[in-house]
């Protein structure tokens, strides 16, 4: 046989079928819709967690301006001169903590009085201390030793003076699509702050 004749044949062949699988390895239809199918379920994915992420910083932002607006208006109120007024001002205090995704709210005022908020009641109560005393209280844990009274205005340990203060903390639910990721610890957001009256 001719080198030439092999090579015709071998071409004769790939003639026949080259035209069809060539116009099938060319055609482009339809590859949009595979890249997508493989590509959709990552993205998918990453949008689910910037959804979680953004829910739980919108959870957490709002429950912090609710505590600040709770912590500004304590600040612009006067020291109170006894018991009925440290009761009124806590419940005007957890008041202004509730709603917005809140599921709990507490203020302690002076560690005379305080009144906590939880499934839509407040419950009121009196706590160890005087109304008029000043106090030098210590965070530890995110719970507040208030210790003994001291003398106001005296330097306080940790920095500041003695003086009236008050305690407002507010807890909300955020159930995370990602809870294994730690986002948000378990699925209660906290906010709380410590003030001194003046």
């Amino acid at each position: 046989m001719r080198p030439g004749f092999i090579s015709n044949t071998r071409a004769h062949k790939s003639s026949a079928t080259g035209p069809a699988l060539g116009a099938l390895l060319r055609d482009a239809r339809g590859s949009i819709a595979v890249e997508f199918a493989l590509v959709a379920p990552v993205l998918m994915v990453v949008l689910a967690g910037v959804i979680d992420i953004g829910s739980a910083a919108h959870a957490r932002l709002s429950l912090q301006a609710r505590v600040t607006a709770a912590t500004e208006y304590a600040l612009l109120q006067p020291a109170p001169p006894d018991q009925p007024a440290a009761a009124d001002m806590a419940q005007r205090l957890v008041g202004l903590l509730q709603g917005g995704g809140t599921t709990g709210a507490e203020a302690v005022v002076n560690n005379a009085a305080s009144a906590a908020w939880s499934e839509g009641a407040v419950t009121p109560s009196a706590g160890p201390g005087a109304a008029t005393a000043c106090y030098c209280p210590a965070l530890s844990g995110g719970a507040v030793d208030w210790g003994s009274p001291v003398v106001c205005d005296t330097p306080c340990a940790a920095g500041g003076t003695a003086g009236p203060f008050v305690r407002i903390a507010a807890q909300a639910r955020h159930v995370s699509l990602f809870p294994a990721y730690g986002f948000v610890a378990g699925d209660t957001l906290q906010a709380s702050a410590v003030l001194r009256l003046n």
